[in-house]
């Protein structure tokens, strides 16, 4: 068995899966209900199956009582299909590793581009869980969060970064430093101090 590689790396589009979902749901109901109500066999849950069922009965569907809502719900989910899938309008774009704790799911932003303005993201949702997502007016704030978790991430840190992430005068590092006996190393000329002494010492 083979695979193709082509579609490594490139971003999942979670509108366009959310639309699915919301067509497959829709369609299966109205095929139970046909299936039911008519005492025949429902097709298997999927798609083409379940489209072309409803197809062979629209004769039937079309003097029911909720043949209204039939139309109203596929004149929706076609605008919704269409406006995900339209490559000009929606772009998902990674962002990184999602910030919740122990989650392990990736962040894409949801960007929607409306022609003559700059491109905005709509949201910012999380792979693994559908109840991460943070609104535009929070990217900001989320952003500054990843932030801080890469830096508290790696392994060594310089008195600069120390300053800043801390906001410790480095008189005081060097200090601290000796105090607790902090790990170090030297690199062209510059000291780092081991981050598990750090937040040890300090916190995170």
């Amino acid at each position: 068995m083979t695979s193709s590689n082509s579609h490594q790396g490139m971003p999942f589009n979670t509108a366009a899966a959310d639309v699915r979902s919301s067509i497959m749901s829709v369609l299966a109901s109205w095929a139970g209900l046909i299936a039911e109500e008519r005492g025949v066999a429902a097709p298997q849950r999927q798609v083409v199956g379940l489209a072309r069922f409803l197809h062979e009965n629209i004769p039937w569907l079309s003097v029911h009582s909720a043949a209204h809502d039939l139309i109203e719900e596929l004149t929706t989910l076609t605008r919704l299909a269409r406006r995900a899938s339209d490559s000009r309008s929606v772009r998902v774009i990674p962002v990184g590793t999602c910030v919740r704790a122990g989650c392990t799911g990736r962040l894409h932003a949801v960007v929607k581009v409306v022609p003559g303005t700059q491109a905005k993201p709509s949201e910012i949702r999380c792979s693994a869980d559908r109840a991460h997502w943070w609104a535009c007016s929070e990217w900001a704030a989320l952003s500054t969060r990843m932030q801080t978790l890469r830096d508290h991430r790696r392994t060594w840190y310089s008195v600069a970064d120390i300053e800043v992430l801390w906001k410790i005068p480095s008189g005081s590092i060097y200090r601290l430093a000796s105090q607790y006996q902090w790990r170090r190393r030297k690199v062209s000329g510059r000291v780092f101090y081991h981050a598990e002494d750090l937040h040890s010492a300090l916190g995170s």
